[in-house]
């Protein structure tokens, strides 16, 4: 009988001894997985980090591209206003000797021949001037213009960066919540195992 108690007593140490290993292993590969799952969520972490180095890059360069073409377009304002200036002076200057010319003309009776040569000149000067102008105009338009065009691309890549980068956090946080219901359904698992 007592031998029976051992017999008994053996063979229930086997059962516990491999339940035990059986606990063991489900642990183990449990410990495993949560290192993974670290790994993981560290080089997610790591990649996000890069995305918004990246992202951040992206906008110093756009900023420094911003005031470049903010400094270009200064400079090329303060040139056209110099030139408007300089037009505006010699138009003055031109409508002046006009003026001075049609009254000395007046003064003195002059051939109807030399008068028309006059007036004819005295158009074309305003029609340079007005043409001018007009140059002056066209060359401002186009300047603001190609100014507008550049500002609205690099907006629109920063922009696109932007969405990206919030697309990339999006599937991160659906993975990690995913990831977080499976390991806690995996450990409820193993603990109704452990209990039963």
């Amino acid at each position: 009988m007592a031998e029976d108690g051992v017999a008994r007593l053996g063979t229930l140490l086997e059962e516990l001894g491999a339940r035990f290993e059986l606990v063991v292993e489900a642990v183990s590969g449990f410990g495993g997985r949560l290192d993974s799952l670290r790994e993981e969520l560290f080089g997610q972490f790591a990649e996000v980090g890069s995305q918004i180095r990246f992202l951040s890059d992206q906008i110093a360069e756009n900023r420094m591209g911003i005031a470049a073409l903010r400094a270009d377009l200064s400079a090329e304002m303060v040139r056209l206003g110099e030139a408007l200036g300089k037009t505006r002076v010699e138009f003055r200057e031109q409508m002046g000797a006009i003026d001075a010319s049609v009254r000395e003309h007046a003064r003195e009776p002059a051939p109807a021949a030399a008068q028309e040569a006059a007036l004819r000149t005295s158009m074309a000067d305003r029609e340079a001037a007005a043409e001018t102008a007009q140059s002056l105009k066209r060359e401002i338009a186009s300047a603001a213009e190609l100014a507008a065009k550049k500002l609205g691309a690099e907006i629109g890549k920063t922009n696109k960066a932007v969405q990206n980068l919030a697309r990339k956090f999006d599937r991160f946080d659906d993975r990690i919540t995913v990831e977080t219901r499976d390991h806690g359904q995996r450990l409820r698992k193993l603990e109704r195992k452990a209990r039963g």
